[in-house]
């Protein structure tokens, strides 16, 4: 783990997945790029049309000898065959692990630390098994989210000397950031989803002011910390036009996903306490309606391409988030949970639904 008190603070905001997966990280390296090598595992998978689900597994790589390090088992789950494949072992370095596969671009997006200064944005190119530093400003980054070969990736992450997540646009073809919002200081920007359907990215935002407020008025009541208001956003991918969707009094969105018309939200009333809500938001009419789901999940769930279920990232058990953790798919007809891949000697740390 990082030792500096700025970086402690920047922590603070990364995803509840690291406070479960952190350990200490291989050494970084002196130079642009990651020093340990990444190791490709499958070809790049042939572009077609469907959907896949894109995996971020961390692991020893001696099994649970902590002598090496860990490495990020990279990973994709067809969802027309229901195969599951690994495509390279990404070094984690990284303040949280995180990657993202994009079969359009046959790439792999990751972030790892460079000269033990702050994360960056890398790519491996599974065609020429080449590695790529992409930024060179950042220091901590939350989010990776594709959209299409054309398009850009859209980060949430933390520029050098600053503490708030910002939304960012990456242009692949020019290689430039476009920070939305750059002079505000106070917006944090807690999710990330892109919507095919719309060419839209929809994110969910939060003010710091407000919730150090929250936390000032839970520490004088000795209560349970309520959060701050949260706002979700439509963004034009191509003019950057911004519509707001919905905003929650005092609820905080764990996660948020999209898919057609509709925004599939997990939320919570309470900071660290009580058990998480879902709900569906129409995207038109910012319309909630409150989703009855037998699982137990605080993050990653995407509503099928058929809408007849979701996939979830969590616990077949209700009581125990522990048990059995892995990524299920969960049917609405047949309440039936189904595996896809139960975590064994690793974490998972995230994944994604995306389109091929």
């Amino acid at each position: 783990m990082k030792t500096s008190s700025f970086r402690l603070i920047i922590l603070s905001l990364l995803v509840p997945a690291l406070l479960s997966s952190c350990s200490p990280s291989s050494t970084p390296s002196a130079e642009p790029v990651p020093s340990k090598q990444v190791q490709s595992g499958e070809k790049s998978a042939s572009l077609e049309q469907g959907q896949y689900l894109s995996m971020t597994y961390t692991e020893y790589v001696n099994g649970k000898n902590t002598d090496k390090g860990m490495v990020m088992r990279v990973m994709t789950y067809d969802l027309s065959s229901k195969k599951m494949t690994k495509l390279a072992d990404v070094p984690y370095t990284s303040q949280y692990p995180l990657s993202v596969v994009s079969l359009p671009d046959h790439k792999i997006y990751y972030s790892a630390d460079v000269d033990d200064k702050g994360d960056q944005l890398f790519s491996f190119d599974l065609n020429s098994k080449k590695t790529e530093q992409l930024s060179d400003n950042l220091f901590a980054i939350n989010r990776i989210v594709p959209t299409t070969p054309e398009g850009p990736l859209v980060l949430a992450a933390v520029k050098k000397g600053e503490r708030t997540l910002k939304t960012i646009f990456y242009n692949k073809s020019t290689h430039t950031m476009q920070f939305l919002h750059d002079e505000n200081q106070d917006m944090n920007t807690w999710s990330v989803s892109y919507n095919s359907s719309k060419s839209a990215t929809y994110i969910s935002q939060f003010s710091e002011n407000g919730r150090d407020k929250q936390r000032d008025i839970a520490t004088k009541k000795q209560s349970t910390m309520l959060p701050p208001d949260y706002k979700v956003t439509e963004i034009n991918n191509v003019t950057k036009q911004e519509r707001s969707v919905i905003t929650l009094k005092n609820e905080q969105i764990l996660s948020l996903s999209s898919s057609n018309d509709q925004l599939l939200l997990v939320t919570a009333r309470f900071i660290n306490h009580g058990n998480p809500e879902y709900s569906l938001v129409d995207i038109a009419t910012g319309k909630r309606t409150k989703l009855e789901l037998p699982i137990s999940s605080r993050s990653f769930i995407y509503m099928s391409p058929d809408g007849k279920g979701i996939y979830y990232l969590g616990s077949a058990s209700q009581k125990n988030q522990e048990e059995g953790r892995g990524v299920y798919y969960y049917d609405f007809t047949s309440k039936i949970q189904t595996p896809i891949f139960i975590q064994k000697e690793g974490f998972i740390n995230n994944f994604m639904l995306l389109n091929k």
